[in-house]
């Protein structure tokens, strides 16, 4: 463990030495603030605005869950299942992956942007009999990570499977989060959060901003990279 930390230590080092990560750090955290902002504006202009609800194939045509009985598990997967993968993507390249954190955080900047851009074009209205939890009302300002008609496409699908790809490479990881993106599509159907297409289209629009970011940022991701392999190296460690 003390191992792993020395090497953690050098890598961080090594890498805030490095000007191209640096200022690649810079622009993803300023980028990823800049998004929080723009979202938040995004969302409270969404819940501003007079809105009706529309019909949904799938939502018109299944059995409405009782959710007197299951309320406690759909609930809990709903709002504690997205700060999991909030905290999870904060502190996972931090500690096991520092080159790939200026490529994480434009990542998920570009996902909140895109998505803060779509919720603003057309105004429709949270699904009939939408499940609001009494909880969410008492969310802070900028603290709020729900709201009303931030709908497409869903955060909710859209975000773990976006982790997932971040760390493909890593098998569990990749699965657990491939899986927990299903778990909420699921969740935020039964529960009346989302439309059908805010939930299928998301698996799209993540995929392709995932592909777009990694594109562009390759060549940065290979020399960071390259930085941590040396480390290695050095110290013999891998």
């Amino acid at each position: 463990m003390i191992t792993y930390f020395i090497k953690l230590w050098h890598q961080w080092k090594e890498l805030l030495y490095d000007s191209k990560f640096k200022w690649s750090l810079f622009a993803g955290i300023s980028l990823l603030c800049i998004a929080f902002y723009i979202n938040f504006r995004a969302a409270l202009y969404t819940d501003s605005i007079p809105v009706i609800s529309v019909g949904d194939v799938i939502l018109d045509f299944t059995r409405k869950f009782d959710l007197s009985h299951l309320e406690g598990l759909l609930s809990g997967i709903f709002t504690f299942g997205i700060y999991f993968v909030v905290l999870f993507v904060t502190f996972y390249p931090i500690l096991f992956k520092p080159e790939r954190v200026p490529f994480t955080a434009k990542t998920i900047a570009a996902f909140i942007l895109i998505r803060a851009f779509f919720i603003s074009l057309t105004h429709i209205g949270a699904p009939v009999d939408y499940f609001r939890l009494p909880q969410l009302e008492d969310q802070p300002g900028v603290f709020k990570f729900f709201y009303m008609n931030d709908l497409f496409f869903s955060g909710h699908t859209g975000f773990p499977f976006l982790v997932a790809l971040l760390f493909w490479d890593k098998l569990i990881i990749r699965w657990f989060f491939v899986i927990m993106s299903i778990l909420q599509g699921c969740t935020v159907l039964l529960m009346r959060v989302h439309y059908s297409i805010d939930v299928f289209s998301a698996y799209f629009i993540t995929y392709s901003i995932y592909v777009v970011s990694d594109k562009i940022f390759n060549n940065l991701n290979l020399s960071f990279k390259k930085i941590v392999i040396q480390i290695e190296e050095r110290m013999g460690i891998k």
